[in-house]
């Protein structure tokens, strides 16, 4: 029988076993979108994971250097400038990118209007904290500006810093959005005020006041600009990012090169860079899992009713192999009618999933604890090609065994049947 003619055959048994095909389907419809739904969900909470991951601690390959300039009871003593020079100059010899990252909140800021804001304080969380960077910060971490600018090598010598604040610290002082690029912020710098400039504004941090729950506002500008104001550093590191490959061998250099360093007395080397492929594995191992799981089980009354139409059919059967057809002619009829069934439901399945991703998507991100990161909410068609591998694979399971069954009878007893 040629393959036209199974085919034919096999949209004619669909034709005439109307219930049964809309059963199977609708098992196999039901199935294919919860797989996709479920897939879909996995990579948007892997995805904004991953972006979270990035913005907080940096992209893979990424080293954290803490280093320590002694201390007392009353607490660790600031950064030592000729330390920090040291160390920049050293840094420079291994050819990777680095940044320094010195944070503090002792300080006061001044907006237009001349609403003064205070770093740290008594009755409540600190208003704001400046962070000092460098430009190569942003190609180390996955910084994501809604406007303007990111800090480049020129700021570094500008009198007036360049500034680059999160939301949260326009939604703490009442900058509007809309009109914070090129505002002027004067910084306190001992008994002097200092005017900088923002020049960008990061997708970080929350839009209301923050609390200790939350992320608190950040205003970044350039390490030597802090160095030169005099601003106090409270936690000084740098971060580098280095090929995983060569993390060990650095590793085992910075730790010698900081008994030369002056004033550094004691440094750690956190090694950032893969964490987040062992949880996205082990999340992708799981979601895979979870498709065969579902696979199985949907599955079954598809199966039931393949096998149960395939007794139906004794006759049927007889009278074409008396008409020529074989075995195998059979067998691959059978399997083309449960495949085409499965594959159309599949598409109904993978359409339905896509109607209603867009709800699922906003409860998801409504109720995920993942800051304020910027994620791709659209449809994942990788979830849509796994929903239609799914209703391919429970096609060809559960028509292979009411295809050997078919092929299977025995001509004289299907016409006495």
């Amino acid at each position: 029988m040629p393959i036209w003619g199974m085919v034919l055959s096999a949209l004619a048994e669909i034709r005439v076993g109307k219930i049964r095909v809309i059963l199977s389907g609708f098992c196999v419809a039901c199935l294919v979108a919860t797989v996709t739904l479920v897939t879909a969900v996995a990579g948007l909470t892997q995805q904004a994971a991953q972006k979270y991951f990035e913005q907080q601690t940096g992209r893979p390959g990424t080293l954290q250097m803490y280093v320590g300039f002694g201390g007392d009871d009353n607490g660790p003593k600031p950064a030592d400038p000729r330390g920090l020079a040291d160390m920049r100059e050293g840094l420079k010899r291994y050819d990777i990118l680095f940044s320094a990252l010195s944070t503090s909140e002792e300080g006061q800021v001044r907006v237009p209007g001349g609403r003064v804001f205070r770093g740290a304080s008594n009755e409540g969380p600190p208003a704001f904290q400046f962070v000092g960077s460098d430009s190569a910060l942003s190609r180390i971490r996955n910084l994501k500006l809604i406007g303007g600018r990111w800090l480049s090598p020129t700021d570094d010598r500008r009198l007036e810093p360049s500034l680059v604040v999160t939301k949260g610290f326009l939604a703490k002082t009442g900058i509007p959005r809309t009109s914070a690029l090129g505002s002027p912020v004067e910084l306190a710098a001992g008994n002097l005020w200092v005017k900088g400039r923002i020049v960008g504004v990061l997708d970080i941090g929350e839009e209301a006041v923050t609390d200790f729950n939350g992320q608190i506002p950040q205003v970044y500008l350039p390490f030597a600009a802090m160095t030169r104001l005099g601003m106090p550093m409270q936690n000084t590191q740098f971060v580098l990012r280095v090929p995983p490959e060569r993390a060990k061998q650095v590793s085992a250099r910075l730790r010698a090169d900081a008994k030369s360093w002056t004033g550094v007395t004691d440094m750690g080397i956190d090694r950032q860079y893969g964490d987040f492929g062992v949880i996205s594995g082990k999340l992708r191992l799981l979601m895979y899992g979870v498709a065969v799981a579902m696979l199985a089980l949907g599955s079954l009354p598809v199966l039931v009713l393949g096998i149960f139409a395939v007794r139906q059919r004794r006759s049927e059967f007889g009278v074409h192999r008396c008409f020529g057809a074989t075995g195998s002619d059979l067998f691959l009829t059978v399997l083309l009618e449960a495949l085409i069934t499965c594959s159309v439901a599949g598409l109904a399945g993978v359409l339905g999933a896509f109607l209603i991703s867009g709800k699922v998507t906003d409860l998801v991100l409504r109720r995920q604890y993942f800051g304020g990161t910027a994620i791709d909410t659209s449809f994942p068609w990788e979830a849509a090609q796994l929903g239609l591998g799914v209703a391919v694979c429970v096609g060809v399971f559960t028509g292979l065994i009411p295809a050997w069954r078919a092929m299977q009878r025995s001509v004289i007893r299907a016409i006495r049947a």
